[in-house]
């Protein structure tokens, strides 16, 4: 016995796939990229300016490339995405960091922080050099000093830089230097599409990067805001993200063919009164579920949702909001879920003590949507005919099995939430003392060496 799914009609992905077909042949997406608008029109593509208008064809044609699972290889571990279970992501962009209560700009011993709490966390699939700005780093080599941190604290698979195209294609090969790893899928660029169907440069050029390097990319249009950059309508504003993110897809299939693609959904809902994004607002997470059901559709792994609220303080809105997401993620069987743990304030702020409460969280959830059997040996008949009416059930055996199948949310506050904050800091420090860094080569040093200078190598 577990909970059945059903958000939407196979005719409900159909509308919103021709409707997307329409928009992507007759409205067209601005492309700022001329290499990028060079590709489209090589491939069959009509381009008027800057716009560029996809028939129909040329759309089906190049999705039908896109794998439906992919693999991850790196020295120290093996990731699939698109074979039924969740690739958790870490915290991604947040600019502030807070423990037990203390906000602070986020700084270079918080990304480590964060580094290391990636890489120790059996809840967290990858590691990301995007978990946080390090504030304290100066802007020049920012970029590379996430990168070459990251990969020095984790051997899990991460990120590419997607600031651009040439940042990424920098990120990439560096990685692969770093880990002497030429053929394997290592990184996954995150690009964002602009709403409302304009493809940046930046963004553009990021794609047509990863096609080259032949790694996996996360094709995303988040930045529609109803009644803003979008369509009022949750479900228009789906709409025309979609259309933007199958632009991207086929970009990046043009260029290879088979590249992995994720096909990635963070749309947020709006404050109406304030006309600000608003993560926490129920809107988030019924995109999340539709943007599974599109991805179920297209047969592509699809990437949404995350631990998102909009509250600043560990009360019941943060873990109301962060449930419903959460939840949102994990029954409708999204492939990969960024923001897995530890995000707050609408993004901004990532939180060392929800970061233990949220894996505790996402462990209860997936607890819940198992379900339970139901059998000849789980129903027990002949342990309750032995029994009778007035004998117990207390042994040791029967106790095994009780902590088997039941398992509390582990945290409670007794005497208020400074209960709470002192378990999960004590959890944190802890975890960061026993941390074990994975072993440094000599020739992965002198690259870290020749990358950035000596005063940012942590």
């Amino acid at each position: 016995m577990k909970l059945r799914y059903s958000f939407s009609e196979k005719e409900e992905c159909q509308q919103i796939h021709e409707y997307s077909l329409d928009i992507l042949e007759n409205t067209g997406i601005v492309v700022h990229s001329e290499k990028a608008r060079n590709t489209f029109k090589k491939n069959g593509a009509k381009v008027e300016g800057k716009k560029v208008f996809l028939p129909p064809k040329i759309v089906e044609d190049h999705l039908v490339h896109v794998p439906p699972s992919f693999t991850f290889n790196t020295p120290g571990h093996r990731v699939t995405v698109g074979d039924g279970t969740t690739c958790t992501m870490p915290p991604y962009g947040a600019t502030y960091a807070k423990k037990n209560n203390v906000s602070h700009l986020a700084g270079r011993e918080d990304f480590i922080n964060f580094t290391k709490l990636n890489q120790v966390s059996s809840q967290m699939s990858m590691a990301c050099p995007y978990v946080l700005e390090p504030m304290d780093v100066p802007i020049d080599f920012r970029e590379k000093y996430k990168m070459a941190m990251c990969l020095k604290y984790s051997d899990k698979p991460t990120f590419s830089m997607t600031q651009d195209g040439p940042s990424a294609r920098e990120s990439i090969r560096f990685a692969r230097e770093y880990w002497d790893s030429q053929d394997s899928n290592i990184l996954i660029g995150n690009i964002n599409i602009s709403a409302p169907l304009i493809m940046g440069e930046g963004t553009a050029d990021v794609i047509l990067v990863h096609g080259e390097e032949s790694q996996p990319l996360m094709v995303a249009c988040g930045s529609g805001l109803s009644g803003l950059t979008a369509p009022p309508l949750p479900a228009a504003n789906f709409l025309i993200s979609n259309a933007a993110v199958l632009a991207g897809i086929i970009l990046a299939q043009m260029v290879r063919p088979g590249l992995p693609i994720v096909y990635g959904f963070p749309l947020f809902g709006v404050n109406p009164l304030s006309a600000d994004a608003s993560p926490g607002e129920p809107t988030t997470a019924l995109f999340t579920m539709a943007a599974a059901e599109m991805g179920r559709f297209y047969k592509i792994p699809v990437r949404s949702g995350g631990v998102f609220t909009d509250s600043t303080y560990l009360d019941y809105q943060n873990g109301a909001e962060s449930f419903m997401n959460l939840f949102s993620c994990l029954f409708s069987g999204v492939d990969c879920m960024m923001h897995a743990f530890g995000m707050e304030d609408s993004l901004n702020t990532v939180n060392y003590n929800k970061y233990i409460l949220d894996e505790a969280l996402y462990s209860t959830i997936k607890h819940y949507l198992n379900g339970f059997e139901v059998n000849a040996v789980t129903l027990m008949l002949d342990a309750i005919k032995k029994n009778g009416c007035t004998d117990n059930y207390i042994n040791m055996s029967n106790l095994r099995l009780i902590r088997k199948h039941y398992a509390p949310y582990p945290f409670k506050n007794t005497n208020g939430e400074q209960d709470i904050l002192e378990e999960t800091s004590a959890i944190i420090d802890e975890r960061l003392e026993n941390y074990v860094a994975p072993s440094l080569t000599h020739a992965q040093q002198k690259r870290i060496e020749g990358y950035l200078p000596k005063a940012f190598i942590d």
